[in-house]
C-alpha cells in the first residue's frame, strides 16, 4: 500500500551539543553509556493508502547502545489519543518497516517495540522553537542555537539522518520522560536538539 507522511519534527537526545551520532553516521559511541532521545514528529500531510493521518502526532522514545548503529533499540511508541482505530493500525504498520521507506531502514535495528500507546499529545512549534508534553509522561523543548556572528540558528549539514541531511542545532530546556509503566526515566535538559521538516513515503 503507498503511503506518506509530511510534517514537523524535533528530537532532544542525551548527548552533548553537538551529538556524535551525527557526526559519525551513528558510528560512534554517545556521550552517554545508552542513547536516550524521543523521536517526535506531527503530521500535516499524511496517508495509508486511502486512510487519512493529517494532524496527528506520533512519538517513538528510543533507548539505544552507545554506538546507534549496533542496534538492539528498545522503543516505547505513543500515539495520538484522536487517532481512530484504522489510523492507529495504518500508523503501526508504516511505522513497523513493512511497507518500505525510511521506518524500513530503521526496522533492522530495533529490538523491542513497546506500545502503542494512544495518549493526548502537545505539539507546539515556532521559527526555531519546538516543544511536546504527554501529561504524567514526557514534557521535551528545544530552542535552536544561535551564532554569535550572525544571529541565525547553527546548522548541521550533509548528515546521515532519517530526516534529512540538513538539521537546525538546538538545546533542550526541558527534556524529562518517566513512564512508570515501563520502569524508564531520564532527564535531557540542557542536552542536544535538532528540528526540521520531514517527508516519508513508502509502499
Amino acid at each position: 500500500m503507498a503511503w506518506q507522511l509530511a510534517g514537523d519534527y524535533f528530537e532532544n537526545c542525551s548527548c552533548d551539543v553537538l551529538c556524535p551520532c551525527l557526526t559519525s553516521a551513528m558510528q560512534e559511541p554517545a556521550d552517554t553509556e545508552r542513547c536516550l532521545v524521543p523521536l517526535v514528529c506531527r503530521i500535516d500531510d499524511g496517508h495509508f493508502d486511502d486512510i487519512r493521518l493529517d494532524g496527528l502526532s506520533f512519538i517513538m522514545v528510543v533507548d539505544s547502545p552507545a554506538i546507534m548503529a549496533e542496534g538492539d533499540w528498545r522503543v516505547a511508541l505513543y500515539v495520538d489519543e484522536r487517532a481512530s482505530e484504522e489510523q492507529l493500525n495504518a500508523l503501526v504498520e508504516i511505522l513497523s518497516g513493512n511497507h518500505g521507506g525510511v521506518p524500513e531502514v530503521l526496522s533492522p535495528l530495533i529490538g523491542e517495540m513497546l506500545g502503542p500507546k494512544l495518549v493526548p499529545i502537545v505539539y507546539e512549534a515556532s521559527d526555531t522553537w519546538r516543544r511536546v508534553e504527554v501529561p504524567g509522561i514526557m514534557e521535551f523543548e528545544v530552542e535552536g542555537v544561535l551564532s554569535p556572528a550572525t544571529g541565525k540558528v547553527m546548522e548541521a549539514t550533509n548528515t546521515v539522518h532519517p530526516m534529512g541531511e540538513d538539521l537546525p542545532i538546538a538545546r533542550s530546556t526541558i527534556g524529562t520522560y518517566n513512564d512508570p509503566d515501563y520502569d524508564w526515566s531520564f532527564d535531557n535538559m540542557g542536552k542536544n536538539g535538532h528540528y526540521r521538516d520531514f517527508a516519508w513515503q513508502g509502499g
